[in-house]
C-alpha cells in the first residue's frame, strides 16, 4: 500500500529499522536528495560485498523494460535482499510495461525508480504510488535555504551561527549539491572547532568582506545613499543572486519591524535581541537604523521588496535595474521617479 504523507525523514527511520519497500519513486526537481535517498536505501539493504552481485543499476535512456523486470525478479545471491536502481525513468521506452512488476513486485527486491518529472496519473507512476512509497523532492525558494543549511549543518555535527547560514546561503544560491560541496569545504577549513561563524563562510565561499548583503543592509540601515549604491552595483556585476538579496533584506525590515514594537512597549534591550532572533552584538546597528526608519517607512519597504521580488520573477527588466531602483526608493522614498 502506498504511504501517500511519506517524508524524507519517515524513509531515513524506515531503513533504520531494515523496513523496506518494495517500490520506491523518487521525483522531483531536487536530484540532490533523491540521490542521497538512492544511497541510503542501498546502504540500509546491501552490505558493500553484496553489492557485486546483488546490486543494478539501470538507465532509461539506454535500458528496456523487460530486463529491468528480470533483474528485479531475481533472487538475491547469498544476501537477504536485491536493489534495482533505474535512474531517468521517464526516457524508459514503454515504461508502462512496468506496472505488472510492480503491482506483484519481489518482496527480495528493492526497485528505485527516479525521476526528474512524474505524471502520477499514467503507468508506471500511478502503479508505484498505490503499491511503493513515494518522495518527491521540490527545489527550495531562496527564502528556505538559511534553514535548510542550519539544519544540514547541525545534522552534520556543527554548530553555526544563523547569520553564518544567511551569508552561506547568499554566497551560494539555491543548489543543494552546491551547497553541500561548499560544506565540505568549510568543515575542513574549520577542522576541530564545532562552532562556525561570519568570518569561516567568508574565508572558504570567497564573499568579499567590504562589498556583501551585510554591507548592504547596514548601508541601507544608515541611509547612506553612495554606500548603498556602490556595495549593490558591487555584489550584481560579481553575480550575486538579486532574489536571495530581497529574501535577506525583508528579514532586515521584519526585525526593525519586530523592535520597533518590543521599543515602544518598553521591553528591555536583550530580551529584544532574543525575542527578534538576532544576536545581541548587531542590537545596537538595528537600533540605530530605527532611528533613521520611521514606521510607516519600515512598512512602506515591504510593499517596495514585494514589487522588486514580483519584477525580478515576471518581467524582462534588468535585474540590475529593478534592484538599484528598489534601493533608491528604499533610501529616498517618493522622491524617486517612477519609470
Amino acid at each position: 500500500m502506498a504511504k501517500e504523507q511519506f517524508t524524507y525523514d519517515d524513509l531515513l527511520g524506515a531503513l533504520e529499522r531494515k523496513n523496506f519497500s518494495p517500490v520506491y519513486l523518487l521525483y522531483g526537481g531536487e536530484d540532490f536528495l533523491a540521490d542521497e535517498a538512492t544511497d541510503a536505501i542501498i546502504a540500509a539493504a546491501l552490505t558493500k560485498d553484496e553489492r557485486e552481485f546483488n546490486l543494478d543499476v539501470a538507465y532509461g535512456s539506454d535500458s528496456d523494460p523487460r530486463d529491468i523486470i528480470s533483474y528485479a525478479s531475481s533472487f538475491p545471491a547469498m544476501a537477504q535482499r536485491r536493489v534495482v536502481v533505474v535512474r531517468e525513468i521517464d526516457k524508459l521506452p514503454n515504461k508502462e510495461l512496468l506496472s505488472s512488476y510492480i503491482e506483484h513486485p519481489a518482496p527480495t527486491t528493492c526497485l528505485v525508480l527516479l525521476s526528474e518529472k512524474a505524471d502520477l496519473r499514467k503507468k508506471p507512476y500511478v502503479t508505484a504510488r498505490r503499491h511503493g512509497i513515494v518522495l518527491e523532492f521540490k527545489p527550495l525558494y531562496d527564502n528556505q535555504v538559511p534553514a535548510w543549511i542550519g539544519n544540514r549543518v547541525r545534522q552534520q555535527g556543527w554548530e553555526v551561527d544563523p547569520e553564518a547560514c544567511e551569508v552561506f546561503a547568499a554566497c551560494t544560491g539555491t543548489s543543494l549539491r552546491g551547497i553541500q560541496s561548499e560544506l565540505d569545504k568549510l568543515y575542513l577549513y574549520v577542522g576541530a572547532k564545532r562552532t562556525i561563524t561570519v568570518g569561516d563562510v567568508q574565508a572558504v565561499v570567497g564573499m568579499s568582506k567590504e562589498f556583501n548583503i551585510f554591507e548592504l543592509q547596514s548601508a541601507l540601515g544608515a541611509k547612506d545613499v553612495r554606500r548603498s549604491t556602490e556595495i549593490l552595483e558591487r555584489m550584481l556585476d560579481a553575480g550575486d543572486s538579486a532574489t536571495m538579496m530581497i529574501v535577506i533584506l525583508t528579514r532586515f525590515f521584519a526585525t526593525l519591524w519586530k523592535l520597533y514594537d518590543m521599543r515602544r512597549r518598553g521591553v528591555p534591550s536583550l530580551e529584544q535581541a532574543r525575542a527578534a532572533g538576532i544576536n545581541p552584538f548587531f542590537l545596537k546597528q538595528y537600533q540605530s537604523a530605527l532611528t533613521h526608519y520611521p514606521l510607516s517607512e519600515i512598512e512602506h519597504a515591504f510593499e517596495l521588496l514585494a514589487t522588486a521580488d514580483e519584477g525580478l520573477k515576471s518581467t524582462s527588466t534588468e535585474p540590475k535595474q529593478i534592484m538599484h531602483f528598489l534601493i533608491a526608493r528604499l533610501l529616498l522614498g517618493e522622491s524617486v521617479p517612477v519609470h
